[in-house]
């Protein structure tokens, strides 16, 4: 058998790294009420209120992770990952985009729908679910204001519906 050069040395334990580090996809687990990142406890984390963020971010009442650190000076009542994406391959074109997926999130003093800050009131804001979300005075499509909805007796009612004591509503448009 010949031997092998060096180049296909390389090429072997290239590969064999890259098998290596899939096989050691980095994840949160909860066990019996506790959390766990690579199969170590994280003596720290709140198992109750912890919540996996996704790309390597989770957080609970107390902290916000990375990949099982604690971050430092970080508050987890109003973090938040700006935007949340997938990618899309286009048929032929090799290229590959991302599709950002958008929702409500609120803070303490804030509510957003992806990276929008929306003039809503935080303390009263309801996401209603479809799209809809509202608080005490104004209700919102997909992030956009729906004018003339009386949030009040506003509620979403099911597949792109939704009503209000006078009107209904599809897909944030009044229908006539």
């Amino acid at each position: 058998m010949k031997q092998m050069s060096f180049l296909h040395k390389s090429i072997l334990l290239v590969a064999m790294m890259g098998w290596t580090l899939t096989s050691y996809a980095q994840r949160y687990e909860k066990d019996h009420g506790r959390i766990y990142f690579n199969n170590e406890l994280m003596m720290h984390a709140d198992a109750r209120s912890f919540v996996d963020l996704g790309c390597g971010y989770a957080k609970d009442r107390f902290n916000v992770y990375m990949n099982g650190q604690v971050l430092e000076n970080v508050d987890p009542s109003t973090f938040r990952l700006k935007e949340r994406s997938s990618w899309r391959h286009h048929g032929k074109n090799t290229e590959e985009e991302p599709v950002v997926r958008r929702g409500y999130f609120k803070t303490k003093m804030n509510v957003y729908y992806g990276d929008k800050k929306l003039d809503a009131m935080a303390s009263t804001f309801k996401d209603l679910g479809g799209g809809y979300a509202k608080d005490s005075f104004r209700v919102f499509y997909c992030g956009e204001e729906v004018k003339g909805a009386m949030a009040s007796s506003f509620k979403y009612t099911g597949d792109g519906y939704a009503e209000d004591t006078f009107d209904a509503y599809f897909r944030g448009k009044k229908i006539e």
